[in-house]
């Protein structure tokens, strides 16, 4: 957390670092261990929980946008504006099959080509907080009340737009982000919904005073529980529920709510461990894509894990996690000490290695 930082801001921090800990915990066993060792009860056990770890990631980082007052100065918004065109950015860089703009664009094969375009976590909390930039200036006062129900709709719209095929007669680029048929694990359907309630919670439960948040939390992820629930009953047999459905969009945000609750109980009692949380949270993008690069290698060479992928037991494998973490928290520790003692010159070296990759991206011939 940076210095003056208030309770609030370590409890939404801690949230976004939770989810940030249970995300690299997930994709390191997923990874590492064996067909053998995930077929066992307990790895099939946590995966459901693990099923709402990305649907966090996402609800978090809307939080956080929906906490300023809207619509932002027009300073302000083109500012996040140039920052969310950076992470869709960065959420394509690491999907890139070769370090060349010529080489990517002649000799990447359908597979490569599918895997750079999909629709991954960055792509859809990029794209869905640049609409709702563009929904606060259009709406004015009234964009909750069109992201509410922009939100329900995307819910709502999912399994008809999973079993439509709609994305089939789209062009490469766009069919990724409808559905999950060409590969994309985080497509708009169901999970622009995620950021989008996630930006109502900032703005309804972020600005609120702790006791009527406290009520809105647990009155709200009760009812979105019961609800999803009920839905469930409904639609058995019809939609698979652990797929498109809406209920269990619906119980999947119900948890989150109650789990920030619990989070927000812990940072305020400052229990052990909240703060290397918060400052994971504080740096989510840092730690989202180091570890994805110290798990699978990228553009710039192969990773030192590959030879181990699907080869270890669990005490291996948790190893490697407990290893991963320090260097995580070390390099979040100082990407945020360099940007509060030197905030120019982070920003700047931040342009610099963009503007060079890009450079080198595009006269690479091959």
């Amino acid at each position: 957390m940076s210095p003056g930082a208030t309770a609030r801001e370590l409890y939404i921090d801690a949230f976004r670092g939770l989810m940030a800990l249970v995300m690299v915990q997930g994709h390191v066993t997923d990874t590492l261990l064996t067909s053998a060792a995930q077929a066992q009860p307990w790895y099939v056990f946590q995966q459901m929980f693990h099923g709402s770890t990305a649907p966090g990631f996402l609800f978090a980082s809307g939080f956080v946008a929906g906490l300023p007052r809207a619509p932002l100065s027009p300073r302000a918004g083109l500012r996040r504006a140039r920052r969310l065109l950076f992470v869709l950015g960065v959420g394509y860089f690491l999907h890139l099959p070769f370090f060349s703009l010529w080489k990517t664009l002649g000799a990447a094969s359908p597979a490569e080509r599918a895997a750079f375009l999909a629709c991954d976590a960055l792509q859809v909390i990029a794209a869905t907080q640049l609409f709702v930039l563009v929904l606060q200036w259009v709406a004015g006062r009234h964009w909750t009340q069109w992201a509410g129900l922009l939100a329900v709709l995307v819910i709502a719209a999912t399994p008809l737009v999973w079993s439509s095929g709609l994305s089939t007669r789209l062009p490469e680029a766009l069919a990724p982000w409808l559905d999950q048929s060409t590969g994309s694990r985080f497509p708009i359907f169901p999970f622009a919904a995620f950021v989008l309630a996630g930006t109502l919670g900032g703005t309804t439960l972020g600005r609120a005073e702790p006791a009527i948040r406290h009520r809105r939390e647990i009155g709200w992820g009760l009812g979105l529980v019961a609800l999803g629930a009920v839905l469930a009953w409904g639609l058995s047999g019809k939609v698979d529920f652990w797929g498109a459905s809406p209920a269990y969009v619906f119980v999947r945000l119900g948890g989150l709510l109650l789990l920030l609750r619990v989070v927000e109980a812990a940072a305020n009692r400052e229990l052990p461990g909240v703060r290397g949380l918060a400052l994971f949270g504080h740096e989510t993008l840092l730690v989202y894509v180091l570890h994805l690069y110290l798990l699978f290698g990228g553009v710039f060479g192969r990773s030192p894990l590959t030879p181990w992928h699907g080869q270890l037991a669990v005490a291996g494998a948790f190893s490697v996690l407990v290893l991963m973490l320090p260097v995580l928290l070390a390099a979040a520790w100082l990407w945020r000490a360099a940007k509060h003692h030197a905030p120019r010159e982070a920003q700047l070296l931040l342009v610099f290695v963009t503007l060079a990759f890009l450079y080198e991206f595009a006269v690479r011939s091959w």
